[in-house]
Order: structure tokens, then sequence, then C-alpha cells
């Protein structure tokens, strides 16, 4: 069952220099306890894909088309309306977690305030006790060593890791329809960063989530994603299931970033790299976004924008493989 749909997304900022188109054409569905890996370098679009569909995005940034939850389409919503949705419909997890929590309120009584919101929408009373146990059920879910010391402190009083587990119970307190992680192991430790993918993870089966992975990083993506969506320049370049995706890549870009991870093997020799850096908005070239990098241009590639072909069950935006096609 398709729980979120997106159709046509167009998403512009307003700027000193004017208005700069950032999502181009954005359209995807994602079926309800999946999980979708959105990958791309930094610029590429990602997060402000993920802070459309929550509707969050800065005051000089408009979003056009439909994102649709559930047959509600939410970009037709008041913001009275949307603000219902953070939380119990979508909730989103920012790159930053020292951001995501209030510094002079103790963890508890943030947890605790997350808990009232979601039984007031759904007017029903439970009792003090009822909501802290709720509480301590969900810092354990994530854990936490210690919750009943963790509980009494303050955001600054906890570690990186600490502080994202807390957001991460934060979600599961709301019980969101879908849950977006935007980046959430960049501020963190290395060590620390896996057992936050491999936590996310588990407590989007555990509780059916559907899940939005947001990163730069194709190989986390690999690990906690059914389906892969590969952004460059604001454009969609491809589409489908991860295995599918990493196993036979369809565009130049995406086989670019596979071919740049290191092997662990010191015979390899130098290790792959892309060519050249992503565009800016300001100074898109013209015809495919991605021709300035790509080692398989040819003269079409330079001239016109290639549209998103459907190949075998999967989509990609590239004329060789529309070529092949036919």
């Amino acid at each position: 069952m398709v729980q979120l749909k997106i159709e046509d997304l167009q998403v512009y900022y307003k700027t000193p220099i004017g208005s700069i188109k950032v999502l181009y054409d954005i359209d995807l569905e994602v079926e309800k306890g999946d999980s979708l890996g959105i990958v791309g370098e930094s610029g590429s679009g990602k997060s402000t894909l993920g802070l459309s569909i929550v509707r969050l995005l800065p005051p000089n940034g408009k979003a056009y088309g439909k994102i649709i939850l559930d047959g509600r389409d939410l970009l037709s919503f008041s913001s009275a309306e949307m603000t219902k949705v953070r939380g119990t419909g979508i909730f989103m997890i920012m790159q930053d977690p020292f951001n995501s929590l209030n510094p002079v309120k103790r963890i508890s009584d943030q947890l605790l305030e997350a808990v009232e919101i979601k039984y007031a929408r759904k007017n029903e009373k439970v009792d003090k006790g009822k909501m802290y146990d709720e509480v301590m059920k969900r810092l354990r879910d994530v854990k936490l060593p210690d919750p009943e010391l963790i509980i009494n402190r303050y955001p600054h009083q906890l570690s990186g890791g600490q502080i994202q587990r807390v957001v991460i119970a934060m979600g599961l307190l709301f019980e969101p329809e879908i849950m977006i992680a935007d980046e959430p192991t960049s501020a963190l430790d290395v060590s620390v960063q896996a057992q936050i993918i491999a936590l996310i993870k588990e407590l989007q089966s555990k509780y059916n989530m559907t899940l939005l992975f947001i990163t730069h990083d194709l190989s986390v993506a690999y690990a906690v994603s059914d389906k892969l969506l590969i952004l460059y320049g604001g454009r969609i370049l491809e589409y489908g299931p991860t295995e599918e995706v990493i196993n036979e890549p369809l565009h130049p870009y995406t086989e670019g970033l596979l071919k740049s991870f290191p092997k662990g093997n010191y015979k390899e020799g130098k290790l792959y790299t892309l060519n050249g850096m992503p565009p800016l908005f300001t100074e898109l070239p013209k015809g495919c976004v991605f021709n300035p990098r790509c080692p398989y241009a040819f003269d079409k590639c330079f001239v016109d924008e290639p549209s998103l072909y459907d190949v075998d069950g999967r989509r990609v935006r590239c004329f060789l493989k529309n070529e092949n096609k036919q």
C-alpha cells in the first residue's frame, strides 16, 4: 500500500540574486513499512526534499506540486493542520542532534511533553505514571544505559550519541507513520555511527515504520534501505530496489559513486574519484546536469536534458539507457 506519494515536486528559494530552483520534478512512491535511502553529495537537494515533506522549509523556500500522505495533500494544509501532522504523522531527525532538544529543559520534561502531545491528539487522558513508564520503555528501546539517570539530565550533559538516541526515543513516543532521518550520524564518531544505524534499522523493523534515510554515504544507505533514490543537482538520476542499484547501477553517477569506495585491498592502487565538483544551482550546465563529470557524455547530453526513463521496473535519467531501449 502506497503511504507517501510525491508528484511533480518543485522547490524554489528566494535569494538576493533572484529565485533559484533547487528541486526539479520529484516523483516517487513509498509503501508502508518500506525504507528509502536518499543519496547525494552536499548540495544535491536531499535535505530540502526532507524539509519539504514536513513543511519546514526556511521562510525563503517555497514548494509546489503534491506531497500526499495517506491520501491527504500536505501542501494544501494550513499551518495549524500541518502542526498536527508533525510528530505523529511524520517525525524528522535533524542532522545535528544538539539542535533538536531544548537546552534549558531536562530530558524527562521534553519526552513527557511528546507523550502528552500524542495523547492530546487522540483525545485520550493518561495519568503521569503511565506516561513516565512509556518514556522509560522507549529509552530502553534505544538501548540507552542507565535511563533512570539520563532522564533527569540536561542535553549538554549528554554525549552526541546519547542525544541522538534520545531524539530517536522521542520519535518513537510520537508513534509516527513515517520517520525521516536526515544524516543522523554525520555529527557522531565512526563507532557510534554504526550503532545508531543498526538501531534505526532494528526499530524500523520492530515498529513497522516507514523510513526515509537521507545520507551522502551510499554504503550507509545500502545498510538500511529497501530502495535507493539518487539525487544530483536537484534531480532524480536513479531510483530502484537497493540490491539492483548497487549490483547493476544504470546511471554513470551511481556507477562513479560505487567505484569510489575503497576495496580494503592495498593492491588496488589509486582510489577512483569522480572528476569535477557538484554543480551550483546558479550555474547549472545546459543539457544533462551531470554532463561535465560524465565519462560517457556525447553531443546530445550537452544540448537536451534527459527525462526519467523506465528501465526494467527502475527509473534512470540518462540518454544512454533510453538509446539502449530503442
